[in-house]
């Protein structure tokens, strides 16, 4: 009876290991994602000038990516901005404001439903979903031999609002809208 419950509580405790390693894993990405999005906000040029005193918001639907990003990018500025990361729904008035706005795997049926809708200028608007320059996104994190890699449409940017520095576009994969 004893080694039933051993292999049962073996196979527990590998189940319980997988779980958090694929936890883990996406965690280490959304972090790198985070620092990839600080990143471009410091090297991103926007036209329209910021209302003074007010933070540079990066903003997703996705709660899970917005707590990593609050501890993987505490206490940083952007322009002399403080950055702030927010989360909020996919609607024009919680994204007014929003200079940055992240669309993960979770939330990208929701951004498909809301996009047609939302007019946003001067905000930049990046996703890690294939497809998602197609579906009116601005650049799209993507993995290629297990790294963070992105593509950059720079005439979707420009139509924005937004120029990107040319480091940042060096170290891209240049699209076309």
């Amino acid at each position: 009876m004893l080694k039933p419950l051993n292999r049962l509580l073996y196979l527990f405790f590998c189940l319980a290991l997988c779980t958090s390693s694929s936890a883990f894993a996406v965690q280490k990405e959304y972090v790198l994602k985070a620092g990839f999005l600080y990143n471009f906000a410091r090297l991103g040029q926007w036209q329209s000038a910021p209302e003074n005193g007010s933070d540079f918001l990066i903003c997703s639907p996705d709660s899970q990516f917005i707590a990593i990003a609050n501890a993987a990018l505490e206490n940083r500025k952007v322009h002399k901005r403080h950055l702030r990361n927010k989360l909020t729904p996919l609607e024009a008035a919680a994204l007014e404001g929003c200079d940055i706005v992240f669309i993960t795997d979770n939330t990208y049926n929701m951004w498909l439903d809301a996009h047609p809708a939302l007019n946003l200028k001067n905000t930049m608007i990046v996703g890690e979903t294939d497809g998602f320059i197609a579906a009116q996104g601005h650049i799209r994190f993507f993995l290629s031999s297990s790294k963070v890699r992105f593509e950059v449409a720079p005439s979707k940017l420009k139509k924005a609002g937004i120029t990107m520095s040319s480091k940042v576009l060096r170290l891209a994969r240049v699209v076309e809208g």
